[in-house]
């Protein structure tokens, strides 16, 4: 072999060889959530008092009034006038 080869065959055998210790691997160490805690005992808590059921509300509100009816072209004038379109709208007071 040529001494170009023999340093990156020799590294390679030294790491290899390192990684086969013939240690055991150390366990990994407890967490506190694995110690065993003292369980509190539960305490019973208290009844709770009884609550007094909602008495009924009464509407005491008056009724409204009837709308008045309006005139026949009543709604149609209001839309009229409110777009501008006063030229279908008729004028006199006369018609019903």
């Amino acid at each position: 072999m040529t001494k170009r080869w023999m340093f990156p065959l020799l590294a390679t055998a030294t790491l290899a060889a390192a990684g086969c210790s013939r240690e055991p691997e150390p366990s990994p160490e407890p967490t506190p959530s694995m110690s065993d805690t003292p369980t509190a005992t539960p305490t019973p808590s208290p009844e709770p008092s009884p609550i007094a059921s909602p008495t009924a509300i009464a509407n005491e509100t008056v009724a409204l009034p009837p709308e008045e009816k309006p005139a026949p072209d009543e709604q149609m004038l209001d839309d009229a006038s409110a777009t501008g379109m006063t030229a279908r709208s008729a004028r006199d007071a006369d018609r019903e």
